[in-house]
């Protein structure tokens, strides 16, 4: 499998991009979330991503951001018609907007509808927070395919959330998780390299515990909710993300079909200051990360990790020695270049 440095990534995707229509800011946005994406060892929603951009953006299915229309606004909230915006770009601008709504109002909300796929969520929390803000966001997005705890059948997304919180190193604590077991973007990856899922990932129809990940590609399983054969919690918290993230925002909740094409979001920020001194904030959540880190580890664990942290580790690992792809993503990737005539670079 072939090793590439994420500069010629970001160098390659972003001219796939711009070649493809998209302005040459937006383009970057777009192309370092997807890169940031591999490098945090978040292969499922990083540059394997872009050929089907790429090919989106060419059918007009996505567009450039600016198209935008604000259907609804009070000083705290807004509600915002993304009209195929491309999704990546329009959701970093949607937690800045909530930021600013918070700065005046201590709350800023902002719904979003009618948008393409916004990728890895814990990119844009942290937005919020690295502005002394508390950054949340909540999506009923992705396929819907996963089964309702006790069920079978493919009803809800993954409806994840992200929440991200200021540290006093600098580095904001941030958790993404999906309500199902895993994003629907992993499968394709265990797919890709030719591996079973893991045990208790997926259901048939008839009930019984699958790992080909073709059975769910085709549609033939269905994702459990997070938590597994007992996943009752993920499947509750995935209820709520729906009704709130699906309904607030106008998209429509999960149905078939949903009232606007689902995948509607909802970026949410709070401004500490208005709660609590910054400073002290920050001290109280250095406390917690202190008090939580020393608890002795178990055998098999070299160190208590705290929401993202891992993620920093594997990003530092693959800056320094490249992001490795399946032979099938770099083809698929040089495939797209060559839809808009972007010549591959040569790698090692």
């Amino acid at each position: 499998m072939p090793v590439i440095s994420h500069a010629t990534l970001l160098d390659f995707g972003g001219g796939i991009f711009e070649a493809a229509g998209v302005p040459a800011d937006q383009a970057r946005t777009a192309v370092g979330h997807l890169v940031e994406a591999n490098l945090m060892g978040h292969d499922s929603h990083g540059i394997m991503r872009l050929p089907i951009y790429t090919r989106a953006l060419l059918k007009g299915d996505i567009v450039p951001v600016g198209g935008q229309k604000i259907v609804r606004e009070t000083p705290a909230s807004a509600v915002l018609d993304a009209n195929r915006s491309f999704g990546i770009v329009l959701a970093y601008h949607a937690m800045q907007m909530a930021v600013d709504k918070a700065k005046e109002h201590t709350v800023g909300a902002v719904a979003v509808h009618h948008c393409s796929h916004i990728g890895r969520l814990g990119a844009f929390p942290p937005v919020a927070a690295e502005q002394d803000c508390i950054g949340i966001l909540m999506l009923n997005g992705g396929g819907r395919f996963t089964a309702p705890f006790g069920g079978t059948g493919r009803r809800l997304p993954p409806n994840p959330i992200a929440i991200s919180v200021p540290t006093e190193s600098g580095v904001p604590m941030m958790l993404d998780i999906t309500t199902s077991m895993a994003a629907g973007g992993k499968v394709e990856v265990y797919k890709a390299r030719g591996k079973p899922v893991p045990d208790g990932w997926l259901v048939d129809k008839d009930g019984n515990l699958v790992t080909d990940p073709q059975l769910f590609l085709s549609g033939e399983a269905a994702m459990l909710p997070l938590g597994g054969p007992s996943g009752h919690k993920g499947y509750g918290l995935a209820m709520m993300i729906d009704a709130i993230a699906g309904a607030l925002s106008w998209a429509g909740c999960s149905a078939d079909p949903p009232t606007r094409g689902g995948s509607g979001y909802l970026a949410l920020a709070l401004k500490i200051e208005s709660f609590i001194d910054v400073a002290e904030y920050k001290r109280e959540v250095q406390r917690l990360i202190d008090w939580v880190k020393s608890s002795p580890v178990m055998p098999g664990f070299k160190k208590i990790y705290l929401p993202g942290e891992i993620e920093q580790e594997i990003k530092a690992q693959r800056e320094a020695e490249g992001i490795t792809l399946e032979e099938s993503t770099w083809a698929n990737i040089v495939e797209a270049g060559g839809l808009v005539k972007v010549k591959a670079p040569e790698i090692g």
